[in-house]
């Protein structure tokens, strides 16, 4: 028996096209078009997290030529209480302990960026060993300046993860945590002068998952959720103002399975946006966009999805200690799991960020969720709520307290649950 996964979309349909390849890309005509607009608003408008924390940020080590390197480790607990997320009945609770070391190299070039960065995490549950895992991840991001307009680069990432969505202790689950190791690659261009800026890119996508063991001690088919995804986008944007954008996005993927999956689930994705990002004054900032998504399936038996995309984004200043922000937006999945072939999301996302002191910040989040499963007639209802409290003891230490509590009610009363989570973390930096 095979437990079909919900999370073979990739994890960037969530995003607008091409935003992530700005991660690494831009020109130095486009900054230096910014640096006065940015300057101004240095000290009047900015964001909770851009603050100056002189005196409380790791500081790292300087290597030769100016390159950097910055070490940290961090400790965390968190107790859940709904370990399985299953309905009242059936909950069951548990301590997560873990380790989180990171490394981060930066170097410092005339016309080069180079990026690398390593992390992984080490959990283990108090009750469960059987569930205990170890995640590790590395990525490496570049680009190279042709001129001040012209910009190339890229990323590759590999990461050993798991899912943590952990089925109930029933004879048919997987006995431990369900390991998947993706390995991404994407190149990209960037011509931006100032004004009209064109950016395109392809990539490259691999997940492979591994047979694991039921608690009945049969073995469970997961390599058949193996597969890759082949994309390439374009986005082309006008600036006619340093707090106004436009732009044009589109995006193709080709998806394949590997396994007898590959008989129904291959397919072309499609998708295209339009929208704009503009400041109505330093202190508030709207994103918009709309667009359409299409897939289309090999084979003739399976429904075709397609359906409209949106996204609206604000982030307001009201004073310069609080950062208030809103988004909703709809978007549409891949899955593959027996009838299941899709999930359309709308959700709804707030978030508050208030500065207590210097080296204190308070953080409320908010998240609502509507699912549909495309191919079932599954309806999930979401809602998830978080208070948090960042403590920068010093430079090298910070302190973190959070709760959330999580409630999803679905027309399926087997997929009701509420869940309340506990977590304090201590993480050390250099």
């Amino acid at each position: 028996m095979a437990i079909g996964l919900l999370g073979l979309a990739r994890s960037a349909s969530a995003q607008a096209i091409g935003q992530e390849a700005l991660s690494y890309l831009g020109t130095v005509a486009a900054a230096d078009s910014l640096q006065t607009w940015d300057q101004g608003k240095l000290y009047s408008a900015e964001t909770v997290l851009d603050h100056n924390r002189e005196g409380f940020m790791p500081t790292g080590y300087v290597l030769p030529a100016g390159h950097m390197f910055y070490p940290s480790i961090g400790a965390k607990a968190v107790f859940d209480d709904n370990l399985f997320l299953q309905p009242n009945a059936g909950k069951v609770s548990d301590i997560r302990e873990s380790l989180t070391p990171r490394l981060l190299l930066e170097a410092a070039l005339p016309r080069h960026m180079f990026r690398i960065e390593a992390d992984g995490e080490v959990v283990r549950f108090q009750n469960h060993p059987n569930l205990d895992f170890v995640n590790a991840n590395v990525k490496a991001d570049w680009h190279l300046d042709l001129d001040a307009a012209d910009t190339i680069g890229g990323t590759f990432q590999s990461r050993l993860g798991h899912n943590e969505d952990f089925l109930p202790i029933e004879p048919d689950s997987p006995s431990v945590a369900l390991p998947n190791q993706s390995t991404r690659a994407a190149i990209g261009y960037s011509h931006d002068a100032g004004r009209t800026a064109l950016t395109v890119g392809a990539d490259w996508e691999k997940n492979s998952y591994a047979d694991v063991l039921s608690y009945a001690g049969n073995q469970l088919d997961e390599k058949a959720n193996d597969n890759t995804i082949i994309g390439a986008f374009s986005v082309l944007s006008y600036r006619w103002s340093p707090g106004y954008r436009a732009f044009l996005a589109g995006r193709i993927d080709r998806q394949l399975l590997t396994n007898e999956r590959s008989a129904y689930a291959n397919n072309f994705s499609y998708r295209a946006e339009s929208g704009i990002v503009y400041e109505a004054d330093p202190l508030l900032q709207f994103t918009l966009y709309a667009g359409y998504q299409f897939i289309a399936f090999d084979d003739s038996r399976q429904y075709n999805i397609s359906t409209p995309t949106y996204r609206v984004a604000m982030q307001w200043l009201p004073t310069r200690r609080l950062t208030v922000n809103f988004d909703a937006g709809q978007q549409v999945q891949q899955t593959v799991q027996g009838a299941i072939f899709g999930e359309l999301s709308n959700q709804f996302h707030g978030r508050i960020q208030y500065d207590i002191w210097h080296n204190i910040v308070g953080n409320l989040d908010a998240t609502y969720e509507n699912d549909q499963y495309i191919g079932s007639d599954r309806r999930d209802t979401q809602w998830s709520g978080s208070a948090s409290l960042d403590y920068l003891l010093n430079e090298n230490l910070a302190l973190t307290l959070s709760y959330q509590h999580t409630e999803r009610t679905s027309n399926e009363d087997q997929y009701d649950y509420n869940d309340n989570r506990y977590m304090v973390s201590l993480k050390f930096a250099k």
